[in-house]
C-alpha cells in the first residue's frame, strides 16, 4: 500500500513539474511574442510613413512633369484666362478632380527668397496669385531642384496639412516653378494607423494561434475566426497591390522622359544623390560619365521647325541608346544627354565611344545627325563629388564640339 501511495506522489511530482514548465515556457513564448511584435510595428510603422510619403511625391512629381516649364516661366498674373495661363490650370484641375488630396496649386519664388501662390485651381477659396506661402525646408528643397515632402504637418488658414513639393524645370534645366500638393493632417494619419491596425491584427492571429496551438485548441469557432480575418487581410492586400501598381505608373511618367522615352532630369538628380552617397560611405568604387551633345539642334528648329527637331532629338537619343546600351540614358536639358557607365559599358568604354564617334564623323559628311562626345570616370585621389567628374567631361564635349566643327 505505501509503495502504491509513493508511486502515486511521484506521478504526482512529475505532473506537477510538466504543468508548470509548460507554463513558463508558455509565458516566455508570450513575453518574446508581444516584445518581437512591438519591434515588427515599429519598423513597419517607419517603413509606412515612407509609402505613404512617396505616394504624395508621386503625385506631386507627375503634375510637375505634366507642365511645360518654358510656357509657364512667361506666364504672370495679368495672364489669366490665356491658352497657356488655362493650360497649367486644367493640369492642376484634373489632379484635384480625379487623385484623392485636398489641394493643388502653383508657386514661385520672390526675388527676397519667399514664396507666393501662382495658380491655384481651387474653385471655392484659391489663393490669390502672389499671396504670400508659409516657407518650410521642404519647399526650400523643391526650389533647389529636389522634390521634398514636409515630415511634420502645416497650419494655415485653409486647415492642417502636410505637403509634397516637387520642381518644374524648363528645357533648360532651370527651376522655374513648384508644384505644392497638400493632403490632409487627418487623411495622413488615418492612413498610417489603418495600416498599422493591419499589422496588429496580423500580430494578434499570430498570438492567439500560438497560444491556441500551445493548448490544443482547434474548434469550429476558432477556424471561422481566422478565415474572416484571412479573408479581410487578403483583401487589404489585394487594395495595397492595386494602388501599388498605380504609384508604379505615375512614378514612371515622373522620372521619364516624354519624347525620347529615356530618364529625366528628376531622375537624374536621384541617380547623383545615390553615386554621392556612396562615394561617402565607399559603396561607390568607380563609375565613368559621358555627355552628350547635339549640333545643330537650334539651326534645325530655326530652319524646319520643332517637330523636325524633335525628330532630330529622339534619332540622337537613339544612337545613344544602341551603343551605350546596359548604362542609364538621362536627358538633363534640350539637346544634352549624360550616360553614367556602369558593368560592362564602363569596361569597354574607350572602344564603345571610338566606335560611336566614328559613325558621328560618318554623319557628318552625309549630314545626318551629329553628336558631340566627352567621357571621364571617376579618380578617387581628386574627386569628391560626381560634379568634379560630369566638369571635367563636359570640357571634353565642348573640345569635341570645336573639332566636329573644324573638320566641315
Amino acid at each position: 500500500m505505501s509503495s502504491i501511495n509513493s508511486k502515486n506522489s511521484e506521478k504526482s511530482k512529475k505532473s506537477g513539474i510538466s504543468v508548470r514548465s509548460f507554463i513558463i515556457a508558455l509565458v516566455i513564448f508570450l513575453i518574446a511574442h508581444i516584445v518581437m511584435s512591438v519591434a515588427i510595428i515599429d519598423m513597419a510603422k517607419k517603413a509606412l510613413r515612407e509609402q505613404v510619403e512617396q505616394r504624395m511625391l508621386d503625385v506631386a512629381n507627375t503634375a510637375a512633369h505634366m507642365i511645360n516649364g518654358d510656357e509657364l516661366k512667361k506666364l504672370k498674373a495679368e495672364d489669366k484666362g490665356s491658352p497657356e495661363y488655362q493650360k497649367v490650370y486644367d493640369t492642376l484641375r484634373s489632379f484635384q478632380d480625379s487623385i484623392q488630396l485636398d489641394y493643388i496649386y502653383g508657386i514661385q519664388q520672390l526675388d527676397d527668397g519667399s514664396f507666393a501662390f501662382t495658380i491655384d485651381p481651387e474653385p471655392v477659396d484659391p489663393g490669390e496669385w502672389g499671396e504670400e506661402i508659409d516657407t518650410t525646408d521642404a519647399l526650400v528643397n523643391a526650389s533647389k531642384g529636389k522634390a521634398d515632402v514636409d515630415k511634420e504637418p502645416c497650419e494655415d488658414e485653409w486647415g492642417l496639412f502636410y505637403s509634397a513639393y516637387s520642381p518644374i524645370f524648363d528645357s533648360d534645366g532651370n527651376v522655374v516653378g513648384i508644384v505644392g500638393v497638400d493632403f490632409n493632417a487627418e487623411w495622413y494619419d488615418k492612413m498610417l494607423d489603418t495600416r498599422k491596425l493591419v499589422l496588429i491584427i496580423m500580430s494578434m492571429v499570430v498570438l492567439t494561434t500560438g497560444t491556441a496551438l500551445a493548448f490544443i485548441v482547434h474548434t469550429f469557432m476558432l477556424e471561422k475566426e481566422k478565415k474572416v480575418i484571412r479573408e479581410k487581410f487578403e483583401q487589404t492586400l489585394q487594395r495595397e497591390q492595386e494602388q501599388e501598381q498605380e504609384l508604379g505608373s505615375a512614378r514612371h511618367l515622373a522620372y521619364t522622359d516624354p519624347l525620347t522615352g529615356v530618364k529625366n532630369k528628376h531622375a537624374y538628380l536621384e541617380a547623383i544623390e545615390r553615386i554621392n552617397k556612396g562615394l561617402a560611405d565607399g559603396s561607390v568604387k568607380e563609375f565613368g560619365v559621358i555627355v552628350f551633345d547635339l549640333n545643330g539642334l537650334k539651326l534645325i528648329n530655326d530652319t524646319y521647325g520643332h517637330d523636325e527637331g524633335d525628330n532630330y532629338i529622339k534619332t540622337g537619343c537613339a544612337l545613344i541608346c544602341s551603343r551605350f546600351c546596359h548604362s542609364p540614358v538621362f536627358r538633363i536639358g534640350g539637346d544634352e544627354f549624360t550616360v553614367i557607365l556602369e558593368g560592362s559599358d564602363y569596361n569597354d568604354r574607350q572602344q564603345l565611344l571610338s566606335e560611336f564617334d566614328r559613325v558621328i564623323e560618318q554623319n557628318q559628311s552625309i549630314g545626318a545627325v551629329v553628336v558631340s562626345t566627352g567621357l571621364e570616370i571617376y579618380d578617387r585621389q581628386r574627386d569628391g563629388s560626381f560634379s568634379d567628374v560630369f566638369e571635367r567631361a563636359d570640357k571634353k564635349m565642348y573640345e569635341r564640339k570645336c573639332y566636329l566643327k573644324s573638320m566641315k
